[in-house]
């Protein structure tokens, strides 16, 4: 069973298309990457999978736990290290968390 299902995600924001028609799986301790160029959908492709953003249409899981119906379990079982992540100097373990 995969870890993460993705089928036909559409995602937009106005008249622009950010994310269109994506489908993809990746099964557990499979080593997954999106490449593109700014502006590719990569970022919302992510925000959707961790149910910060509503697909426009299509469908993706998580753990097996819907992305729309369920974020609230998803949010509380993954975490995600975004590229430019940083916390201010001396911060405390327990400051960050």
């Amino acid at each position: 069973m995969p870890v993460i299902t993705a089928r036909g995600l559409v995602k937009r924001y106005g008249d622009v298309v950010a994310v269109d028609d994506i489908s993809f799986e990746v099964e557990t301790g499979e080593v997954f990457g999106m490449l593109g160029p700014n502006g590719a959908g990569k970022t919302t492709t992510m925000e959707m999978l961790e149910g910060l953003r509503i697909p426009d249409s299509g469908s993706a899981t998580v753990l097996g736990s819907d992305v729309v119906l369920q974020a609230r379990t998803i949010k509380a079982r993954i975490g995600v290290q975004l590229q430019a992540t940083a916390l201010p100097e001396y911060t405390k373990v327990r400051e960050a968390i």
